[in-house]
């Protein structure tokens, strides 16, 4: 499986910085831009912070480009928790002095954990998609989140 990776520091800094400014063109709002974006904010801000960010600035940024935020498109409260749990923990088994974000995000990307099918180990489809998921967070269906599964 081949995954995303940016090449350079200037792709990072663009991603990161146009989701935040909600300046990001829509056609690069990709699953790996979602999570550079999620991983940097697990690395600046604790799990609960980086998590309330991550639920603002989706909602906004989808509304900013031209999307919608309903009970059957847009944000997905449940994804959302999963992803930002995945690369927190992530972060923290991964992180370390001598490594830079870059160095660590370009480790995830290239791992098994960025496959947008990870969600699936702890959810069925009929769970994960239905509108109370994304709606509200709601506790997996299949097994509790633990990363050592995946």
């Amino acid at each position: 499986m081949s995954y995303f990776v940016p090449s350079k520091q200037v792709e990072f800094d663009h991603i990161i910085e146009g989701f935040r400014s909600k300046t990001l063109p829509s056609n690069e709002w990709t699953h790996e831009a979602h999570l550079i974006a999620g991983l940097w904010h697990v690395a600046n801000f604790d799990y609960e912070e980086a998590l309330l960010r991550m639920r603002d600035n989706i909602k906004t940024y989808n509304e900013a480009s031209g999307g919608q935020n309903t009970d059957s498109s847009g944000y997905h409260e449940s994804i959302t928790v999963f992803w930002v749990w995945l690369l927190n923990e992530f972060w923290k088994r991964n992180s370390t002095d001598k490594q830079s974000f870059e160095q660590v995000c370009n480790a995830f990307l290239k791992s098994k954990y960025c496959d947008r099918a990870a969600a699936f180990t702890f959810y069925t489809r009929e769970k994960l998609f239905s509108r109370e998921a994304r709606l509200t967070f709601v506790e997996p269906d299949m097994q509790a989140f633990n990363f050592d599964i995946l």
